[in-house]
């Protein structure tokens, strides 16, 4: 069974404290959850790059019930991912399970030699006995072929061997070549166009929030079958009802960081259509600031003229304070 290390200071450690204080949770879930990232990172990220995996396959795979980019930034802040120029990455995973990859690279190198050991030793002939059948220079007469009726009766390990399938989870489309399959929808299907349409407004907004690494490996077919889920079998069957969430939650400000995919779309269209149809609800352009313009000095009304002996009366009033004013002194 494959194992990692786990420190013995990790539930103290500033870092986790800060992931704690981040999310709102208490010190051993916050551990709990990280050794479940380390884990699912052993099985899909072997090497540590977290590049080809969003915040919502984050939060599915350490079963985070909370928002998925908050968990995510809550994880870049407090230092456990690191993002670079080439990517994302768990921080020191060396340090964790660097005896596991360099293990498992062991076994492979193993493997593979024993392949092409057994590969460059022919199989022992079925019909006649190895030692028979060769010439006076002990060479044998007639080829493995020549003497097996069914050549590929001695090779069933290396007909049926199938190679790993790729890890699941992963976005990315099915290697082209033969046994691919085709693709569920084409173009011209709706859905298609739903996802197509969706992804067009995501990377206009990812653009110019500078957040375009979130969203840059989609496939459009797994979005497709996210908005069939949504029409089919959530019976959001009102096309125009999505489309007008489709433009609102690329502005507004709060759902534009958390809804990037077609499944966090589908997963939270109940909670954008109530928030959309909130009077109060303030949208914003993007690229615009979110403040508004307030106008601290309202201009003044036009005031009604006074008659000459309101004046007087106004002047002896005030002479009258002024002079009390005297006495009291």
């Amino acid at each position: 069974m494959a194992w990692i290390e786990s420190h013995q200071g990790t539930d103290r450690h500033p870092k986790t404290r800060k992931l704690c204080r981040k999310l709102g949770i208490s010190t051993p879930a916050a551990v709990g959850h990280l050794h479940m990232f380390w884990w699912w990172a052993m099985d899909f990220a072997q090497d540590g790059d977290i590049s080809r995996y969003g915040p919502d396959d984050i939060a599915d795979a350490i079963e985070w019930d909370g928002d998925s980019m908050q968990l995510y930034t809550a994880l870049v802040e407090a230092g456990f991912i690191d993002e670079t120029e080439a990517g994302r990455a768990i921080h020191d995973w060396y340090a964790y399970a660097g005896r596991l990859i360099e293990r498992r690279a062991a076994d492979a190198e193993r493997k593979r030699n024993s392949r092409s050991v057994k590969k460059s030793v022919p199989p022992p002939s079925i019909s006649c006995p190895p030692d028979v059948q060769r010439t006076g220079e002990g060479q044998r007469a007639e080829s493995i072929r020549d003497l097996n009726p069914n050549p590929n009766l001695n090779h069933k390990e290396e007909n049926t061997y199938c190679p790993e399938p790729p890890p699941a989870g992963q976005d990315d489309p099915p290697p082209s070549g033969k046994g691919k399959k085709p693709d569920k929808y084409d173009p011209d299907n709706t859905y298609y166009k739903m996802a197509v349409y969706f992804k067009g407004k995501v990377d206009e907004m990812a653009k110019g929030e500078g957040i375009e690494h979130l969203t840059a490996r989609s496939n459009m077919q797994t979005w497709a079958d996210d908005f069939r889920k949504l029409v089919e079998l959530d019976k959001q069957s009102d096309t125009r009802l999505i489309q007008d969430v489709m433009d609102w939650v690329v502005k507004d400000n709060f759902w534009c960081r958390n809804v990037l995919s077609a499944e966090s779309f589908r997963k939270q269209f109940g909670k954008l259509v109530l928030a959309m149809r909130k009077p109060d609800r303030q949208s914003r352009p993007a690229g615009r600031s979110d403040k508004q313009s307030i106008d601290i000095v309202k201009p003044q009304e036009d005031v009604e003229g006074i008659s000459q002996a309101e004046v007087d009366e106004l002047m002896r009033l005030a002479e009258r304070m002024e002079s009390g004013k005297g006495e009291q002194r």
